[in-house]
């Protein structure tokens, strides 16, 4: 790759040789190593890879905003005709927010709780003196109506709880452009949304960019969220480039065997959902320790001996597009490399188990009847003093569901619906108010506490935060054993169990010593699944178990589920918004919007053929990990109604293009169709 691309004039910003290291106990981390890329003025720049790759460091080191252990050793970030790594901090301030803008992955932890939006976006310009207060609250809602927030003017006056996850993403993106920067970075902006605003956030990120002739750089490892939204990407791997170019380039003719993995991992792209995910074996390298030669080689399918002694050559395809890797050039160079997409060049994690068989028909698990869970929204006394006659919401409105022995039932709905919640109602966890929760017949809805104990062997939960719900003070050993403490199992060996549970979820033994904030996110998960089956239980309840990981991670567990489930028979109950994975892992589906589900049937079926239309919107919003397969529309606007004010009608009349008087007036009732699939939809696709 040309090294003089500040002379090219549409080079907005230029990454040359930036090496960062982090200081820690166990001795300095090489977090980048050389990194060289250029960002060409009104593009949109993907960088992808795993979870350490460096993607985010990048980001924080062109801004200053390294940790203190972080170390910047070398290498220069020119924007413009400054380099940042070398300015001082009062120059750093004036450029961050007035040239250079974040959009944070997390507008929780971003935006300021206890103060408006009118507040934060008046502080923000508070280096234009020559603005009044009224002008400033004039861009502040003109910026907030530009990214899709309804009645700006009224909502500028709220606070962040009072928006849903993906106004809170759209009003931190409107945040950020305030000031009108040169440049826009956003750190993994969708990671937290639903796909429908996931893409609606995609769509607002480009016309924004068109509009305002702005310069974006994308950090996700979501690559349908590259595919879709970027111009150019860049492929990073533990701390290096190992491949750019043009999204067209990398998505359809990928150089590296890395780039190419990642691409074949992805369960979008498999058609093929009766066997198991392609995995990368092994895991990133070890950084705190010298390395030499290819840093993928460890776990490349196609490595040479030379790929472990020798730096391989910088392959330049044009002027921004170049590769890392001996098959590409000198000696050892392959002419049949690389070889169409469709060749597998990952593993599949193991031989491939069938589904159970012991299921019996008719038999049932669990059994749902009719749940409703309310919660309360004010107090009696408050609401007699204000008047309100209606103190509650329906978080789970009329909802019937089965699991039946060594199956896979996933729930699939966006953020608010309840999926979480009927989850917890399950395992008694928060009270329900109305229907029948049935275990193997027995009916447990809310059951007193020293009843359901017991049964509690017989289920789990993984939760969604796999290291949030881990003990921090607790080693791995400690967290694994911990349910034979609870349910007073005196008599086992737990050093034993402790090692018979590691090996099952194919965690290294000498992770059992570590500490949760010492494993990646895909380790936590491993953690969170072997304490689930600690007990041997009989279900399990699995709250967005792929959430924040990468898609071969994402692959790894989904296999490890599948072959446990085999083995033991498990059924589960999946709760998640992803559906590529979805589709790959369930027996059934179960659609929820607003707390009701308004479909329900075979995965395969649902995919192929969906009666509600907010089914299909999911289903046709998936984004694709193919730039020429991009969305012309987003599939369903608008926001989820708020629970205090649900339809009287259809819950969901107001997004669908299809409603018509009576949807808006009568809900509609749940039906079963011939093949045994269930809507609730008062005009059904057909």
């Amino acid at each position: 790759m040309p090294k003089d691309t500040t002379d090219t004039p549409e080079t907005l910003l230029d990454i040359r040789n930036l090496s960062v290291d982090f200081r820690t106990p166990r001795g300095r981390v090489k977090a980048l190593r050389d990194i060289s890329f250029p960002v060409r003025k009104g593009r949109i720049v993907g960088i992808v890879g795993e979870s350490g790759s460096g993607k985010s460091t990048v980001l924080w080191a062109l801004l200053g905003l390294l940790a203190k252990n972080a170390e910047v050793t070398g290498g220069e970030v020119r924007f413009g005709d400054r380099d940042l790594l070398h300015a001082s901090e009062a120059h750093l301030r004036a450029t961050r927010g007035e040239e250079i803008s974040v959009v944070f992955q997390d507008p929780m932890t971003s935006q300021i709780p206890v103060l408006t939006y009118g507040r934060q976006m008046r502080d923000i310009l508070y280096r234009r003196p020559e603005l009044s207060a009224n002008e400033k609250r004039r861009m502040a809602v003109e910026m907030l109506g530009k990214v899709g927030i309804p009645d700006a003017d009224k909502r500028i006056d709220q606070y962040p709880h009072h928006f849903s996850g993906g106004m809170r993403q759209r009003a931190g993106i409107a945040m950020a452009l305030l000031t009108g920067p040169q440049l826009l970075l956003a750190d993994e902006p969708t990671t937290a949304l639903d796909v429908t605003m996931e893409a609606q956030i995609i769509h607002l990120l480009q016309d924004l960019q068109k509009e305002l002739d702005a310069t974006v750089v994308v950090v996700s490892h979501n690559l349908g969220l590259i595919a879709e939204l970027c111009d150019d990407v860049v492929v990073m791997y533990a701390g290096e480039v190992v491949e750019a170019g043009e999204v067209r380039e990398i998505f359809h003719n990928a150089q590296h065997p890395y780039t190419r993995a990642l691409l074949e991992c992805d369960p979008a792209r498999i058609d093929d959902v009766s066997r198991k995910l392609p995995v990368i074996p092994g895991d990133i390298p070890d950084l705190t320790r010298a390395l030499s030669g290819c840093i993928y080689a460890p776990r490349c399918q196609r490595r040479m001996p030379l790929c472990n002694g020798q730096t391989p050559p910088e392959v330049a395809r044009g002027e921004a597009s170049f590769a890392r890797c001996h098959l590409l050039e000198g000696p050892h160079h392959d002419p049949d490399w690389p070889p169409p997409l469709d060749v597998m060049t990952v593993g599949l994690d193991g031989a491939a188990k069938s589904k159970p068989t012991h299921t019996k028909r008719g038999e049932s698990l669990l059994e749902i009847s009719d749940l409703n869970v309310r919660f309360e929204t004010i107090g009696p006394l408050r609401a007699r003093l204000k008047g309100i006659a209606e103190r509650h919401v329906d978080a789970v409105f009329d909802v019937s569901l089965t699991v039946g022995p060594g199956e896979t039932v996933g729930l699939v709905g966006e953020s608010g619906s309840g999926k979480t919640t009927l989850g917890r109602a399950v395992l008694n966890l928060v009270a329900s108010q109305a229907g029948a929760i049935r275990f193997e017949g027995q009916d447990i809805r809310n059951m007193p506490e020293n009843r359901f104990k017991p049964l509690r062997r017989d289920m789990a939960m993984m939760f969604q935060d796999p290291v949030g719900s881990l003990s921090p003070r607790k080693s791995v050993r400690a967290l694994i054993t911990e349910p034979f403490h609870i349910h007073g199992h005196t008599g086992v060996n737990l050093d034993t169990e402790a090692e018979r549970l590691a090996e099952m979820v194919r965690l290294p033994k000498a992770f059992l010593s570590r500490y949760p904030h010492e494993l990646s996110g895909g380790q936590a998960r491993r953690v969170g699944v072997a304490r689930a089956l600690a007990l041997n239980p009989k279900l399990i309840i699995a709250d967005e178990p792929t959430a924040g990981l990468d898609v071969s991670v994402q692959g790894e567990i989904l296999n490890l589920m599948a072959d446990l489930q085999a083995e033991h028979g498990l059924g589960y109950l999946i709760i998640t918004h992803n559906l590529p994975v979805v589709r790959h892992i369930a027996d059934r589906l179960a659609i929820m919007y607003l707390g009701r589900i308004v479909e329900e049937g075979r995965t395969a079926e649902v995919f192929r053929h969906p009666v509600h239309p907010y089914t299909r919107a999911l289903v046709e919003g998936v984004p694709q990990p193919d730039p020429d397969r991009r969305r012309m529309h987003v599939s369903i606007s608008g926001e989820v109604p708020s629970l205090l004010n649900r339809p009287k009608g259809c819950d969901f009349a107001g997004r669908c293009p299809l409603a018509q008087d009576r949807c808006r007036a009568e809900k509609p009732p749940h039906v079963t169709l011939a093949d045994g699939r269930r809507h609730a939809c008062h005009f059904p696709l057909t």
